[in-house]
Parts: C-alpha cells; sequence; structure tokens
C-alpha cells in the first residue's frame, strides 16, 4: 500500500470511533486548491480549457473555486483537463489522486499512449490529435 493508505490505515485501526480517525487525502478542497494552483502556474486562461475540452466554463470555474459547492470530476474529464493545460505525467497522476482515482493506467490502450505522450513531452493538443487519429479518444465523448 502506499504512504497515505498506510497512515490512514493505521488511523483507522486505532480510533475508537469512525470520527476519531485523522485521515489524509480525503479531502475535495485539496484537489480544488491543487488544481486551481496548477492552471495558474501554468497562466492558462479558461477560454483555452474550454476550447479543448468538452467542458463549459462556468464548470471549469466551479472545479477552481473552493467556494463553489463541491463538485466532484469524472476521472476522464480531469485526463481530459489535464491535456488541455499540457500537465505533466507526475501532474496529472497527481489530480487523480486527490480526486481519488486511480492513476493513468498502462494496461489501457489510450492512456498508455497518453502516459507516453507526456513522457515525451508532446503537448496534450497533439497527444489527443493522435488519440483521434488512432482511435482512441472515446473517453472525452463529443464535442
Amino acid at each position: 500500500m502506499g504512504k497515505i493508505t498506510d497512515e490512514n490505515f493505521r488511523a483507522l485501526e486505532i480510533a475508537d470511533n469512525y470520527e476519531d480517525a485523522v485521515l489524509s487525502g480525503m479531502s475535495d478542497a485539496e484537489f480544488t486548491t491543487t488544481f486551481a494552483r496548477l492552471i495558474e502556474e501554468k497562466n492558462v486562461p479558461t477560454l483555452t480549457i474550454v476550447e479543448n475540452t468538452n467542458l463549459s466554463k462556468s464548470y471549469i470555474n466551479k472545479l477552481r473555486n473552493p467556494s463553489e459547492k463541491a463538485v466532484k470530476p469524472s476521472r476522464h474529464v480531469i485526463i481530459d483537463i489535464a491535456l488541455a493545460i499540457d500537465a505533466s505525467l507526475e501532474e496529472t497522476n497527481r489530480l487523480l489522486k486527490l480526486a481519488r482515482y486511480q492513476e493513468l493506467y498502462t494496461r489501457d490502450k489510450a492512456e498508455s499512449f497518453i502516459i507516453w505522450g507526456m513522457l515525451q513531452n508532446m503537448p496534450g493538443r497533439e497527444i489527443r490529435r493522435q488519440l483521434q487519429e488512432k482511435g482512441l479518444d472515446g473517453m472525452f465523448g463529443e464535442k
């Protein structure tokens, strides 16, 4: 198990009541804060994300704003956004983990191509174009 999983397991083991267990990595606010910071660091305008994904501006803003009612994006939405902002493999996997999803998976053909493209420092737009050429872009839905 991973470090956080082990720590959480120990906290659950010693807790007399579930509410007493102090668990890590369970905060939706942590995802929102990390997501917003990443977009800011990469200096990607919301409109660019909207143009390169199947998401609306209001949805992107809800994901970025911790004061908004919590929105839980699907795993594929997180991957879609990661490509739109040219996130690295490490950044993408961190967002997936913070949202409590599995990291990119090498046994899935589309995801293994995404991993390869990110390791090659290929822009997300190019990864997406090649996924489309190979007929592997079904995870993103229709635009």
